[in-house]
């Protein structure tokens, strides 16, 4: 009853809603599956999306089956399991152990409930910087619904988009409500990002060693969620107890050593994670292929306009106020961050809207309501926020219209064959088993598929997860090439250890070569559109 207090039922009720919009496209991808088909539950749009979604179920399946150290299961190489890397998924995969639900169901069942507390984590948020209950309203919409105007470049420059589409169109970082209408990991960490946060500015406050074991399990579950942040939050929280030491003197350097403790674990475990990635040669593949660069600045000032314009505003006014601290010094951050030489510089854009929402409410209380009555800021709010977040609505029309569209059959359902060749391989291959299935650049192919329902391991399905994974597309060209030759090709299963190849349609646009005629080839399953070979 007493977190039921502390929040009013109008955001309750927000809260609500945003879980449940945001649940309907994939509620109505399942209930509109064509006869014979199943949903996978991936989304439609962005379409690399779907890749991911591959990937968090392969996450899902290690922990299904009791495993805390994850294996890339889109590789056939062999390497070490890590404990803790993508610890979140493992762990949510962990609970069909008690939980008996499907993979994809949980997945969204997770999302769902991390998205109703991520609003209320943002009206906490608000509350801490904003008296009032309309400044608070201000500010959680601002968090939420609003999202960017780089779409204007469709019409200003179209030439550039040609390249690099406008971010709120697959640029899911960028925005909490869009990370959260995809990926629970991302409303996870955005929580845990507002908690450190308030924790932090509270202990500075008033010292206590409750709020400092918060910081310390938030802190540790954010390197574990997303241990990029270290280098956002620590450098946050580095800079703001510069502040306290040198200027207001809120803070000692005596006390400021009780902050050892939870940065140094925080440390620690994302510099576990750095190093046993770098010891192995997979692993330290899948980090130079985890290359996600920002586009040009320009994408990023119209896709923060909306919150820019109103602080701008305020900014040509008046003078900066001391309760603005925070977030502006975690917007510089990620600013110097984002085009820092990093490959993850996308990355520390995750939450970056949580501190613009108090740049812009600050621009409305202080230099845009003054201007207007009373009367008229029902239709200013209208106006102003419909247009914010027209990139939103559009995102999730997109998605809600997608599924239903018979072009996209492929991508996102599973057919009665593709079905019938997974529950074959869950009942008569070992989950080490591998299954040579193909993927490649800008196609999706049979890999993550096979992953995502099964959990075996694959020898591609992934763009960053499958090593080596531009050169491994040239070897399934090569493979299913007819001028090669037999003994290449089982000497090539031979030395990838596969147990079995997976042959669909896709894989009949890759080559003319046919299977059925290798005498290395055993059909064990056979379908009107799949077969599965076991490698002799």
């Amino acid at each position: 009853m007493i977190l039921i207090r502390r929040f009013p039922i109008s955001v309750w009720a927000f809260a609500i809603t945003l879980a449940a919009v945001t649940s309907l496209p994939y509620l109505l991808g399942a209930l509109n599956a064509p006869d014979g088909f199943r949903y996978s539950g991936a989304p439609a749009l962005p379409a690399g999306l779907q890749w991911d979604f591959n990937s968090h179920m392969a996450k899902m399946w290690q922990g299904e089956r009791g495993h805390w150290d994850y294996h890339l299961l889109f590789t056939h190489e062999a390497h070490p399991g890590l404990p803790l890397i993508q610890g979140f998924y493992v762990a949510l995969g962990m609970l069909t152990r008690v939980i008996p639900l499907s993979l994809p169901l949980l997945f969204h069942l997770a999302r769902l409930v991390l998205t109703l507390i991520m609003v209320l984590a943002l009206w906490s948020w608000a509350a801490y910087f904003f008296q009032t209950r309309l400044e608070c309203w201000i500010c959680l919409l601002s968090a939420t619904i609003v999202s960017g105007w780089s779409w204007l470049l469709l019409l200003l420059a179209p030439g550039m988009t040609a390249q690099v589409s406008p971010i709120e169109f697959w640029l899911t970082d960028a925005f909490n409500l869009m990370g959260a209408l995809f990926v629970p990991h991302f409303a996870a960490a955005i929580i845990l990002q507002i908690v450190i946060v308030l924790a932090f500015a509270q202990w500075i406050q008033q010292a206590g060693t409750g709020r400092l074991i918060i910081l310390t399990l938030t802190l540790t579950g954010e390197a574990i969620i997303q241990p990029y942040s270290v280098l956002l939050l620590g450098s946050l929280l580095l800079l703001l107890s510069l502040y306290h030491i040198r200027l207001t003197r809120k803070l000692s350097w005596k006390r400021a050593l009780q902050l050892v403790p939870p940065l140094g674990l925080y440390g620690v475990v994302v510099l576990y994670q750095y190093l046993a990635m770098q010891a192995d040669p997979v692993w330290s593949n899948f980090v130079e292929q985890n290359q996600t660069r920002s586009p040009a600045v320009v994408y990023y000032l119209l896709g923060y306009l909306p919150l820019l314009l109103p602080f701008v505003f305020a900014l040509a006014q008046r003078k900066l106020e001391k309760s603005l601290l925070i977030p502006l010094c975690w917007i510089i951050v990620v600013a110097l961050l984002v085009y820092a030489p990093f490959p993850t510089q996308r990355r520390y854009l995750l939450g970056v809207q949580t501190p613009l929402a108090v740049l812009a409410t600050w621009g409305w209380s202080r230099a845009i309501l003054p201007r207007f009555s009373r009367q008229r800021y029902p239709l200013l709010f209208i106006v102003y926020f419909a247009f914010a977040s027209i990139a939103s609505v559009l995102m999730l029309l997109a998605n809600t219209t997608s599924l239903a569209r018979a072009d996209h059959l492929k991508v996102l359902y599973y057919s009665s064959d593709e079905i019938q060749g997974y529950d074959w391989l869950m009942t008569h291959t070992d989950i080490d088993d591998l299954v040579f299935a193909a993927s490649k650049a800008g196609e999706f192919g049979s890999g993550g598929k096979v992953v995502a329902v099964t959990g075996r391991r694959v020898f591609t399905g992934h763009w960053i997860e499958t090593a080596h994974f531009k050169d491994k597309v040239l070897q399934i060209e090569q493979f299913y090439d007819p001028e090669t030759t037999d003994a290449w090709r089982q000497n090539f299963l031979e030395e990838i250890n596969a147990s079995y190849v997976w042959y669909d349609e896709h894989d009949q646009s890759i080559g003319c070569w046919n299977p059925s005629t290798a005498a290395y080839l055993e059909a064990a399953f056979v379908s009107k559109t799949v077969i599965i070979y076991r490698v002799q």
